[in-house]
C-alpha cells in the first residue's frame, strides 16, 4: 500500500548545493506582510537560485484573511507567469556571498496541525544542510525600533552590538515562529526579528513598506550585504498618500452623515 505524502520536497536546482553552515532567513505572510517584504526584496535584490520548493496538502491557494488566525481558506492551484499553473509552496533560495545564506519564502497552511508538520519538515531540510542559525522576520505593535527574541540567551545578547533590544512580546504566530521553536527542539539556534508596525484591523497584512526597510536594512547589516532599499521608501511614501486618502475620504463620510443626522428632539 503506497503512503500518501502531505508533506514533500522538490529539488529544482540539480547542479550541487554547497553550503558551508549557512544561516537561513525566513519570512512568510504575516501582520502588514513585514517578514514576506524582505525576503521578497532579498529575492529581488541578491539573485539567489531556487534550488528547493516545498509542497504541502495544508497549503491553501486563496484565504479570506490571515490563515494562521484560522480564517476560512480555500484549495486550489496558483497561476502564475504564463498563465502557468502551480502549486502554492515553500520556496529555498541558495545565496553564496561572503557567507552561504538560505532565503526561505515561507507559506502559511489553513490550520495548526498543517503548521506544525510543514515547519517540521523545513528544519529538517535545515538539518539537512548544517544550517548554524535561523532569522526569523516579523513585526509587532508595541515596541519601538527592531526588537527580538532567540532560542538561548547567548545568542540575544550577541545581537545586542546591531542595536537590537529584546522584546516583551510574547507570542510569534505562524510559520515563521514555529520553524524557529520547533528547530531549537532540533538543536537549531535561532533568533526572531521584528519591526514596529500598526494594525490595520480591516486587512492585519496590509503592507507596511517603512517597517518592511527598518528591518531589511538590519538584516544587512547582520549579513554583511548590501541591499538597495530605495524603492521601498517611493513604496512606504505611496502607500502612506493612500491611506491619508482614504482617511480624509472616511472623515468627510461622518462629517456628511453627523449634518445629516437630527440634533435633537422637539
Amino acid at each position: 500500500m503506497s503512503i500518501t505524502k502531505k508533506v514533500w520536497v522538490e529539488y529544482r536546482d540539480k547542479s550541487k548545493i554547497d553550503l558551508k553552515e549557512p544561516i537561513a532567513i525566513v519570512g512568510s505572510s504575516g501582520l502588514r506582510s513585514v517578514g514576506k517584504i524582505v525576503v521578497d526584496e532579498l529575492v529581488e535584490k541578491t539573485d539567489p537560485r531556487l534550488f528547493a520548493e516545498l509542497y504541502s496538502y495544508g497549503f491553501p491557494s486563496i484565504y479570506y484573511g490571515p490563515s494562521y488566525l484560522g480564517v476560512p481558506s480555500g484549495a486550489g492551484a496558483k497561476i502564475a507567469k504564463g498563465n502557468v499553473v502551480q502549486l502554492p509552496s515553500v520556496e529555498f533560495y541558495a545565496l553564496e556571498e561572503n557567507q552561504d545564506i538560505i532565503i526561505i519564502r515561507g507559506y502559511q497552511s489553513y490550520n495548526a496541525p498543517n503548521q506544525y508538520v510543514v515547519a517540521d519538515k523545513v528544519t529538517d531540510l535545515f538539518k539537512k544542510y548544517h544550517v548554524k542559525r535561523v532569522i526569523s522576520l516579523g513585526a509587532q505593535v508595541i515596541e519601538e525600533g527592531i526588537t527580538g527574541c532567540a532560542t538561548d540567551t547567548a545568542l540575544l545578547k550577541e545581537m545586542y552590538k546591531y542595536g537590537i533590544k529584546k522584546t516583551n512580546v510574547d507570542r510569534f504566530i505562524g510559520f515563521s515562529g514555529l520553524v524557529v521553536a520547533i528547530g531549537r527542539e532540533k538543536g537549531l539556534k535561532g533568533i526572531c526579528l521584528f519591526a514596529n508596525t500598526t494594525q490595520n484591523l480591516a486587512n492585519p497584512e496590509y503592507p507596511d513598506f517603512n517597517a518592511a526597510k527598518e528591518l531589511l536594512e538590519k538584516i544587512s547589516e547582520i549579513l554583511g550585504i548590501a541591499v538597495d532599499t530605495s524603492d521601498l521608501d517611493e513604496r512606504g511614501m505611496a502607500e502612506g498618500k493612500i491611506i491619508e486618502e482614504m482617511q480624509e475620504q472616511w472623515q468627510g463620510q461622518r462629517r456628511e452623515q453627523e449634518a445629516e443626522e437630527p440634533s435633537g428632539y422637539v
